[in-house]
């Protein structure tokens, strides 16, 4: 099935907010405005998503016929439209929805349409407020139960949403919610690497299970993730392998 050009064109935009973002993030390590810890928490969330979008870009590339020239104007609007969610709630989604409150359904869109837009506003959020981007992607899993990248990326923004919070209690309760949504995803579709990835990060960098995390990692590899991916996880892997003891 070929990838419909409007969405390929958003894909291609976010890919250009990602990479920014990454570029972004680096500069504040440079100038000390980000501690270790919360600076390769962010880079792992932004590589891994940058990764995914680059494969969704390729396949779609891959498969997508020729387009006509007169696509161009709905490629330009589809562009506006992530520009416009990377900054917030965009002009797009409050005209779709009509000042839509929680719970409320988005009117005149395909209900897969109105998936892709509330995909759109929760990976928009994922970083600077990933509690808004969980109850997003909550609201996808509410919609879809079985939509593996939701279910996934609900368990990694709720595992960033507990690094945040201040309450150990609460911090906790999220921890687990966030690894029994990424342990889900990994049962949904085996051969996605990115829940695998994230569980492998969750578990070793917030939970300090080395043990239990080397197996997610390891399959995460063997998923082939995009190299960008692989240049992440090989030195997690090689890290969790020097705090396990030998034999």
């Amino acid at each position: 099935m070929s990838t419909n050009p409007d969405r390929l064109a958003a894909l291609e935009e976010e890919r250009r907010f990602l990479l920014r973002s990454l570029a972004d993030l680096e500069r504040e390590r440079e100038a000390g405005d980000v501690d270790v810890d919360d600076y390769r928490t962010l880079r792992d969330g932004y590589t891994v998503r940058a990764a995914s979008v680059l494969r969704s870009i390729d396949d779609g590339r891959s498969s997508a016929p020729n387009v006509p020239s007169g696509n161009w104007r709905r490629r330009l609007v589809a562009a506006l439209v992530v520009a416009a969610l990377a900054g917030g709630l965009g002009w797009f989604v409050a005209r779709s929805s009509g000042q839509r409150l929680a719970g409320q359904e988005l009117s005149g869109l395909d209900p897969r349409d109105e998936i892709q837009v509330l995909l759109a506003q929760a990976r928009a959020n994922s970083l600077d407020d990933p509690a808004q981007a969980a109850a997003i992607y909550a609201e996808v899993v509410d919609r879809d139960p079985d939509h593996v990248e939701a279910v996934a990326y609900l368990g990694w923004t709720t595992a960033l949403t507990a690094r945040l919070t201040s309450d150990s209690q609460v911090a906790a309760d999220l921890l687990l919610e966030a690894v029994t949504h990424l342990s889900r995803a990994t049962e949904l579709d085996p051969s996605y690497p990115e829940p695998f990835c994230f569980l492998g990060i969750v578990e070793y960098r917030f939970l300090g299970e080395a043990e239990v995390a080397l197996p997610n990692v390891e399959k995460c590899l063997a998923g082939r993730p995009p190299a960008d991916v692989r240049d992440l996880i090989e030195p997690l892997l090689a890290q969790i392998k020097a705090d396990l003891p030998e034999g």
